[in-house]
């Protein structure tokens, strides 16, 4: 069995004013493990009675329905057939679940240490057709037979030796000691929800799953993993990439790889090892990219308490053409809190968070230029709807907004959905 043990780094150290000049006072962030029995938790039910979306994530766009996320326990499933009211119709039990992706009536979930594909192309029976075990890291079980799912975080503060064991390992590490597992698993959002994509092809730009051709291509801390998905739906490969990953895009044959200091984009003549084409590195900030032929759009957004650290906020035009020089930046928009974005036609839409959501004239897709800025919608994510060209779905923290575009590019709303 592997002894559990996980700390953060101190919040400050204070030396004891007794006798024992041995001994420190030290507050920190203490974490405790949680198991729980992973087979049960494999085996309970997929679907379960519609319930109110609490927490929400990840959201699906399809012509008639909704996939609304709710974080680290499954997935809403909503009517949407009239976007003019929205009905919840059940959920789908998917413990641990951050991330999904859809495609082909196929949606690709994590469960913790595990990989889902679930059959949805009878939306009112969908059904988990493979499940890749193990994909994030073998299972870290105790004494018991239980499975490490998690942890409880508390602050404390401790009197404690300093020759102890466990003051070393909180002045020597400047990060969390984590177990091998937690650098594969798909960590937490910094934003608060976002979309997948939709049914017309459509991708979110926040997403941490990608699919091209025959693989599956899913973002840790730091590694790639990669899924066959062919016959079978397992782990082919893993493989260290760069530290601070936050989202990947597929577009033709390559990845877009955002991370806290750069774009990378990855080729993929080796579909089972993407490998480092150009890198281009800027301050760091949270950083979704949109590529769109010969140009990628890329957010910088700081200040986000913790998550997004640095002091710029911008979007930037980069272009992508291998015929010149890789990645060279050809705009510098200033932003107040860019999240993520979408091209509808010759528009680009930005949404701004909490201060609202900006349109660009992208006709030239090399020199942009803004066009419209609603400041009374609170948008972290925007997307088309599937078929109807007159809808623009918008997601933020108090729920999906779905929203008429006019021909001046204001926005009516039309639902609210709210989580």
């Amino acid at each position: 069995m592997k002894k559990l043990l996980l700390f953060f780094v101190p919040m400050f150290f204070l030396a004891s004013c007794g006798k024992d000049i041995g001994k420190v006072v030290v507050t920190y962030q203490k974490a405790t493990p949680i198991y729980e029995d992973l087979d049960a938790m494999r085996q309970q039910p997929l679907i379960s009675a519609a319930r109110n979306v609490e927490n929400p994530g990840k959201i699906f766009v399809s012509d008639n329905f909704l996939l609304i996320g709710e974080e680290g326990k499954g997935i809403h499933l909503v009517d949407n057939s009239n976007p003019s009211t929205p009905q919840a119709v059940f959920f789908l039990n998917i413990p641990f679940n951050r991330e999904f992706f859809v495609e082909d009536n196929v949606l690709y979930a994590e469960s913790q240490y595990d990989m889902l594909k679930i059959d949805i192309s009878t939306i009112a029976a969908p059904r988990i057709i493979a499940r890749a075990e193990n994909t994030f890291g073998e299972a870290l079980m105790d004494n018991d037979g239980n499975t490490l799912v998690g942890f409880e975080f508390e602050q404390v503060t401790e009197e404690m030796e300093v020759s102890s064991e466990l003051h070393s390992a909180i002045r020597q590490n400047n990060h969390h000691i984590y177990y091998d597992y937690a650098n594969n698993i798909i960590p937490p959002s910094a934003v608060p929800s976002s979309f997948a994509g939709n049914s017309s092809g459509d991708i979110g730009t926040v997403n941490r799953i990608a699919l091209r051709g025959d693989y599956v291509y899913v973002l840790g801390t730091s590694k790639i993993s990669v899924l066959n998905n062919t016959g079978t739906f397992e782990l082919a490969n893993t493989r260290y990439l760069t530290n601070d990953m936050e989202t990947i895009y597929a577009k033709d044959d390559k990845l877009f790889i955002g991370t806290r200091n750069s774009m990378m984009v990855l080729g993929l003549a080796d579909p089972l090892s993407p490998n480092t084409e150009t890198t281009y590195w800027h301050a760091d900030s949270c950083d979704p990219v949109l590529p769109d032929d010969e140009v990628a759009y890329v957010t910088l957004r700081t200040g986000d308490e913790g998550d997004c650290p640095g002091d710029i906020n911008a979007l930037l035009v980069i272009d992508i053409n291998s015929d010149n020089n890789w990645a060279q930046e050809l705009q510098e928009i200033e932003m107040l809190s860019p999240y993520g974005m979408t091209m509808i036609g010759d528009n680009l839409f930005v949404g701004e968070g909490q201060h609202g959501l900006k349109i660009f004239d992208a006709t030239d897709r090399k020199n942009i230029s803004l066009i419209h800025f609603d400041e009374q919608v609170e948008a972290y994510d925007v997307i088309p709807h599937p078929s109807r060209t007159d809808l623009v779905l918008v997601a933020g923290p108090a729920g999906l907004a779905q929203y008429e575009l006019t021909s001046d590019n204001s926005l009516q709303i039309v639902s609210m959905l709210v989580f």
